[in-house]
């Protein structure tokens, strides 16, 4: 299955294996896992125009089984997609899309990610609107421009360290996939 973030650029993607019969709260769990995501927020899945989703305490409910519904029931088609909602404020929309269906022909425990680009936006970064203009403000110019200003004046070491790991959560951009694999061991069978 290939998991593609909407809206954002550069593209944020991942390829999983999963197993067929993965229920749609494990889905949910292998998605956020992959993203990057911390399961802050609600989500639903948008399959064949119906609305599947978890719930919390104090929200609403979309469907009575996501631990029991099994994706397989919905015998989906190579190269058929449906998508994934996540966060309802600022409404990360992921396409999902299954690109092979084949015998598990892996040695190593499922899900799985064998490959992916660029790194999630941080929770509550806005959407992808807000996303990608907090992106300008934060480009590489703009950083060496921030390097410069710091031979201005006197340098607080702690604020340095804040200022400077706000900088490296914007500029590290890349994809790490072993640590997205140790992140999915969790649910691995």
């Amino acid at each position: 299955m290939r998991i593609s973030l909407r809206g954002v650029s550069p593209p944020v993607w991942r390829r999983v294996l999963i197993p067929e019969q993965i229920t749609i709260a494990q889905l949910h769990q292998v998605m956020q896992l992959a993203m990057g995501w911390n399961d802050e927020h609600l989500h639903r899945f948008i399959i064949r125009g119906w609305r599947y989703g978890g719930h919390r305490d104090g929200a609403f409910q979309f469907f009575d089984g996501p631990d029991t519904l099994s994706l397989s029931v919905f015998d989906l088609h190579d190269h058929e997609r449906f998508a994934y909602l996540y966060d309802f404020t600022s409404w990360w929309l992921h396409d999902a899309r299954v690109e092979r269906r084949t015998c598990n022909q892996r040695s190593g425990p499922l899900p799985c990610c064998i490959a992916g680009s660029g790194r999630c936006p941080q929770e509550d970064s806005g959407g992808p609107e807000r996303y990608m203009n907090a992106l300008e403000v934060h480009g590489e110019h703009e950083f060496l421009e921030w390097i410069e200003t710091l031979r201005e004046g006197q340098i607080d070491v702690n604020d340095l360290r804040v200022e400077a790991d706000e900088w490296l959560m914007w500029l590290d951009r890349g994809f790490d996939r072993r640590a997205t694999n140790e992140r999915l061991q969790i649910l691995a069978r």
